[in-house]
């Protein structure tokens, strides 16, 4: 009985254990992200329900388009494609290059006849031009310059989100616009939800993550 009582308490001081350094890592790979490079931007306005309008500055994304069920699956695939990319598998006058991380990851979800679309990106450090990124070895994999362009965005923390939080915060977007008297963008960009993670899913504590959902907006 008394070493089944001090097995508990080894047992219990090895979970807290491992519960401190996994919150310790997770600490520092919050830390790490946030001085990640991000795209620029300027806030143009604050709108009621923690909206935010941002007008951004024009930069290159490395983007790749796959098939899924979910926003969920898709997003994974094109992480690790994009990922890939911008990790070395590319060719810059004939060799490799390895590139820094950068944030957000970018999604895109667009439904098609023929199946559900994710588009995901990263974006692709700002000492690259369209000429001179390397070029991706993989077809899947196109860089692409994003012209200046306004969003109005909600920032909320937590896992990756799932379609129904994604419509939700899009709903919330949408109403806080409709209020304000500021029109979504014209044609397909109008239609289109971005969803940004700025956080790994794996390390970092879920309330210290931060995500955010994002609608194209009349500049």
């Amino acid at each position: 009985m008394r070493l089944s009582a001090v097995a508990s308490k080894v047992l219990l001081a090895l979970l807290a254990l491992a519960g401190a350094l996994r919150m310790g890592f997770g600490v520092l790979a919050w830390r790490a992200a946030n001085a990640l490079e991000q795209p620029a931007y300027t806030v143009l306005r604050s709108l009621p329900g923690g909206v935010e309008l941002r007008q951004y500055a024009p930069y290159l994304i490395a983007e790749a388009e796959v098939a899924a069920p979910s926003m969920r699956e898709g997003s994974a695939r094109g992480f690790r494609t994009c990922a890939a990319y911008l990790f070395g598998k590319n060719s810059a006058r004939g060799a490799a290059v390895k590139m820094a991380m950068t944030a957000p990851v970018r999604a895109v979800q667009t439904a098609s006849a023929a199946a559900e679309r994710v588009k995901v990106s990263f974006v692709v450090p700002s000492k690259y031009t369209p000429r001179t990124a390397p070029t991706p070895l993989d077809g899947d994999v196109r860089v692409r310059q994003l012209r200046p362009h306004a969003l109005a965005v909600r920032a909320f923390s937590g896992p990756p989100p799932s379609e129904r939080r994604v419509a939700a915060e899009r709903a919330a977007l949408v109403a806080a616009l409709d209020a304000a008297g500021v029109p979504l963008a014209a044609g397909e960009e109008g239609e289109e939800t971005l969803v940004y993670g700025y956080h790994d899913p794996f390390f970092t504590p879920g309330f210290l993550r931060r995500n955010e959902v994002a609608v194209r907006v009349q500049a």
